[in-house]
C-alpha cells in the first residue's frame, strides 16, 4: 500500500473515532477524533435549523454528549461514498454521505441522512484528527 492510500485509511479512522464515539457513548474516543481547537457546524437543508459553530474539542464533546444523553434510542452512523477534494502528507479535505439509524423497541428507522465535509490534519503523534467538520442534513434528527 502506498503512502497516499495508507493515509486515506488513517484519515477515515479519524471520522470513525467520531461516529463510534458518539454511537457508543465513548466520549473519550470521540474527543480523540478532533484537534484541540477544532470547529464543527451544521444545517438542515431547506430550513432555518442549524447549529454551531462549536469551537474547541471541549465544547464539541460537551454539546454532543448532552445531545446523546437525551436520546433514548441507539444511534448508528453509517458513512460512505467518500470523495477526497485534496490531500497532502499532513492535510486533507474530503466529503462523504452519511445516514443515521435509530433502534428502539425492536425496530430500526432512518433518523436522518446527508453529508459531511471534513478537513483533517496529521498531528505530531502521527494521528489524523478533524480540524473542521460541516454537516448538511436532509431532515432534522
Amino acid at each position: 500500500m502506498n503512502d497516499t492510500a495508507l493515509d486515506r485509511h488513517l484519515i477515515l479512522e479519524a471520522l470513525a473515532r467520531y461516529t463510534w464515539g458518539y454511537d457508543e457513548g465513548d466520549f473519550d474516543l470521540l474527543a480523540d477524533a478532533f484537534v484541540a481547537d477544532a470547529t464543527t457546524q451544521g444545517k438542515v437543508a431547506k430550513t432555518d435549523i442549524g447549529w454551531g459553530p462549536m469551537k474547541g474539542r471541549t465544547e464539541i464533546v460537551n454539546v454532543l454528549k448532552t445531545i446523546r444523553d437525551g436520546q433514548t434510542d441507539q444511534r448508528r452512523h453509517c458513512v460512505h461514498t467518500v470523495r477526497f477534494h485534496s490531500q497532502s502528507s499532513s492535510q486533507a479535505d474530503f466529503s462523504c454521505y452519511m445516514h443515521v439509524t435509530a433502534a428502539k423497541n425492536g425496530g430500526i428507522s432512518v433518523v436522518t441522512a446527508g453529508w459531511y465535509r471534513v478537513q483533517v490534519t496529521k498531528e505530531n503523534d502521527g494521528f489524523w484528527r478533524i480540524v473542521n467538520m460541516d454537516a448538511m442534513l436532509d431532515a432534522p434528527f
